[in-house]
């Protein structure tokens, strides 16, 4: 699990006075662990779900949507879809900037929401770390997009996490993804941009948090808290000794 609900299992209990809403889900794939069958779109559809005109996202029948992500560079050639050999080209999108889902992650079981429904699953959770470089990337390449696509809500999920999760934890998720073959160098460019975007009180991530939170949190409080918090954050990274893996 990747995006807000992964976020929100971070920050449960965070003070800000912006609800934490959201009814759709990031499911981050690895193709290494995929097999030929089931194939994923027998499944989804058996389930109600319906494959939008997009590749890799699902409509449900209550309108939530679930998308499934392969990080870019083990999605094979293409623009939008992963290619998955026989799971084919449209069961999944995308996306650069999450691959170290794959490698900071905890395993966490996982309840139904509905009364009376008593069903639980093990899910594999994305950490903090890779969380926030995922974030970072999505927000830098829209805003290098130049096409008006930046959501606030991007940026406020970095400041829940920032605000919620100690130093300690990130600089152990760090450890794992600087150390990993797969994710060291798309988490190398997410800390230095990361510092453009949150490093100082006028940043743009800054801006976008202060946005989301207007008229709910004073501003001041806002960009003198990023920054500080970024830079704890920084340290974190600085401290992290690369644990080797995947």
């Amino acid at each position: 699990m990747i995006g807000a609900q992964a976020v929100y299992l971070h920050a449960p209990d965070n003070d800000l006075a912006v609800a934490p809403t959201t009814t759709d889900a990031d499911l981050g794939l690895d193709p290494d662990l995929l097999g030929d069958s089931p194939l994923l779109e027998d499944l989804l559809s058996a389930a109600g779900f319906v494959l939008t005109g997009e590749p890799g996202i699902w409509m449900s029948p209550h309108g939530s949507t679930v998308d499934l992500i392969v990080p870019e560079s083990l999605a094979g050639s293409g623009r939008r879809g992963a290619r998955l050999g026989a799971q084919g080209r449209r069961a999944a999108r995308r996306a650069v900037g999450i691959e170290g889902c794959l490698v900071d992650k905890q395993a966490t079981s996982m309840s139904a929401l509905e009364d009376g429904d008593d069903r639980r699953f093990s899910v594999a959770v994305a950490g903090p770390a890779a969380l926030v470089v995922a974030k970072t990337h999505k927000i830098a390449g829209r805003r290098d997009e130049g096409r008006g696509r930046l959501n606030d809500k991007d940026a406020l999920d970095v400041y829940r996490l920032l605000r919620s999760v100690e130093p300690r934890v990130f600089s152990a998720g760090f450890a794992l993804l600087v150390g990993s073959e797969l994710a060291t160098s798309s988490t190398q460019w997410a800390v230095s941009e990361f510092a453009r975007l949150f490093g100082e009180g006028r940043s743009l991530g800054v801006e976008m948090v202060a946005r989301a939170t207007e008229g709910l949190v004073p501003e001041a409080e806002v960009r003198a808290a990023c920054p500080l918090l970024a830079r704890d954050l920084l340290a974190a990274v600085r401290a992290a000794r690369p644990v080797a893996g995947r």
